[in-house]
């Protein structure tokens, strides 16, 4: 579920930024500029997270270990 979350939010950020102009060359820059800024958050945003719950996954897994040698 959580890719078609994903999928679909895109697509949404898309439809927004997107608009039809008679020569394909001429660029919004401030969309285009607001949509990388979007990126780049969600990109650190993800480093973030990816990192912090690799170490949540250690602690746990270190305390389970620690506890099951007292018993």
């Amino acid at each position: 579920m959580g890719h078609l979350t994903l999928v679909a939010f895109t697509a949404v950020l898309f439809s927004l930024f997107v608009e039809t102009e008679a020569n394909a060359f001429v660029y919004n820059y401030k969309a285009l500029r607001i949509g990388g800024l979007i990126f780049a958050c969600m990109l650190i945003v993800g480093g973030i997270v990816l990192i912090f719950y690799n170490q949540c996954a250690r602690v746990a897994r270190g305390k389970r270990s620690d506890s099951s040698s007292e018993i």
